[in-house]
């Protein structure tokens, strides 16, 4: 159906994440430390997706609803770019990292009727570290590992289900330069021994995190 613009040009849109039950999708634009938010014709893509004509609509399957700043106003946007948006699995927030403000945002998503989808802001944390490129939540959605490039260092924070609010555990790694992190469940039976990667040790049942550096 056509380029969908994300607002004026060199926002710079890096990343794109569709709500689990929603009729929407969230993208991160990097340069403008902005998140938009877009109303998903699902109906329309899934006729597009199926269609056997090479002929493209006019009708857009994304329409621009929102679009809200992920830093501080008073903190100048040409110090930071966004890295990473994720939405939860819980459906109920949006997460978006900041390089340069070294945070996490951490967006509500209002599910009111005339509001569904739209965001409002429910926490800012600092993530202890430089450049965070990546985080990544385990499988039980509470628990938020952040991966700070430039401070050679994860940390690990605690995530609130109900105020999406993030507190710090006081565990940080010292990782080179790491660039993303993954959650994994670890089989007791087995040892993965890979080049400058290391897993976090948990609990029994628990999710491990691993934590990849730049080679």
């Amino acid at each position: 159906s056509g380029p969908a613009q994300t607002g004026a040009r060199g926002l710079g849109p890096r990343y794109i994440e569709f709500h689990p039950t929603l009729p929407v999708c969230y993208v991160v634009n990097e340069l403008s430390s902005e998140v938009s938010v877009f109303q998903f014709d699902r109906r329309l893509a899934e006729k597009l997706a199926n269609s056997d004509s090479d002929s493209v609509s006019s009708e857009p399957t994304l329409r621009l609803m929102q679009t809200v700043r992920t830093i501080p106003d008073a903190f100048p946007g040409d110090m930071n770019t966004c890295g990473r948006i994720s939405v939860h699995s819980a459906g109920n927030f949006v997460l978006v990292s900041n390089r340069g403000h070294d945070s996490i945002t951490v967006f509500r998503i209002h599910h009111e009727l005339a509001h569904a989808g739209m965001l409002s802001l429910a926490h800012l944390q600092h993530t202890r570290g430089a450049t965070p490129r990546h985080f990544q939540m385990d499988a039980s959605g509470q628990w938020l590992i952040t991966a700070n490039q430039d401070s050679n260092n994860i940390g690990v924070f605690r995530f609130n289900l109900a105020t999406g609010s993030l507190d710090w555990t006081g565990n940080e790694y010292n990782v080179p330069s790491p660039n993303f992190v993954c959650s994994v469940t670890p089989r007791p039976e087995t040892r993965v021994r890979t080049l400058r990667t290391a897993t976090l040790s948990t609990p029994p049942g628990h999710t491990g995190i691993t934590m990849a550096s730049k080679l």
